[in-house]
């Protein structure tokens, strides 16, 4: 009997690079559940979003704890491009190695 080799499932926790509305989006999701969401600022810096985040199913869900509120989003992995849909809106972000 021959037994097929399962494929692992692709995993989230990566950094992803990728633009939201024209501007570019950073983002690192840690496997505790962490996630850091970073956009430039208008006068050239960076702003750092510190959410946590949990995955059911097909869509990611997120919150601010300094600002409560769960966000849910449809979100699909294939290979190193994650693409995310909030709001109608699809974002495409790719695996930074």
């Amino acid at each position: 009997m021959f037994w097929k080799r399962r494929e692992a499932a692709p995993t989230i926790v990566e950094k992803w690079m990728g633009r939201v509305r024209g501007e570019p989006v950073a983002m690192e999701f840690r496997d505790d559940g962490r996630l850091a969401y970073v956009v430039p600022t208008p006068e050239g810096g960076t702003q750092i979003m510190k959410l946590v985040y949990r995955i059911e199913g097909d869509t990611l869900i997120t919150d601010q704890p300094s600002q409560p509120r769960e966000e849910r989003s449809t979100l699909h992995i294939d290979g190193d491009l994650l693409s995310i849909t909030f709001g109608g809106e699809l974002a495409q972000f790719r695996r930074e190695r």
